[in-house]
């Protein structure tokens, strides 16, 4: 496909790795509820939510009368004993999600979708992580910054936040908010060859 690649998302950080892999993209931000449904497993969730961020940007290129190109979308999710955390919503919450993480391992999903023309793959990958133990001192100083505040778990591995990580398992990238190989992949499976 010489279609041009549309990412559904607002996270810089996936736009880097796109950028990182020399994959031509444009970026349309949609608006999307992001809720959990009741008892709704995260892998299923993250791949609901890249489905329907995908889905929401070609509606949105659909009533502007332009061509729908195609639509990579992507969310995140950190789980801990079976909780998902999301991006905190403020400064005490990234402090409690840093407390949970201190010292256990925990799992990062991130769901993907590409949508070309009327077809639409998805894709789940998984991630674990095993944090070091933490001391107050240091989720406090780390919260004092900007870091932990736009990202799933409240930490960011590209910044500051690699430090508290003694162990990772399985794709770096996806933890970073998008698996290049299988984003990649998926791409290619769908005879995607950049515009």
């Amino acid at each position: 496909m010489t279609v041009p690649l549309c990412l559904a998302s607002a996270s810089p950080r996936r736009r880097d790795l796109l950028n990182q892999v020399k994959v031509p993209f444009t970026v349309l931000v949609v608006d999307l509820d992001e809720t959990r449904l009741p008892d709704e497993p995260p892998n299923k969730m993250v791949a609901r939510l890249a489905s329907g961020k995908a889905t929401t940007a070609k509606n949105w290129f659909v009533e502007h009368g332009k061509p729908v190109p195609a639509i990579l979308g992507a969310d995140t999710c950190v789980v801990i004993d079976k909780e998902i955390l999301g991006k905190p919503a403020s400064r005490c919450e990234a402090v409690c999600m840093l407390h949970k993480l201190s010292g256990q391992t925990h799992q990062v999903y991130t769901g993907i979708a590409l949508l070309s023309g009327t077809a639409i793959q998805t894709q789940t990958v998984v991630s674990e992580v095993t944090f070091t133990r933490l001391t107050s001192a240091q989720i406090e100083n780390y919260c004092d910054g900007t870091e932990p505040f736009d990202k799933a778990g409240a930490y960011a591995i590209q910044g500051m936040g690699a430090t508290f990580i003694s162990y990772i398992s399985g794709s770096y990238s996806n933890i970073m908010g998008l698996p290049l190989h299988e984003t990649y992949a998926l791409l290619s499976e769908a005879g995607w060859s950049g515009s």
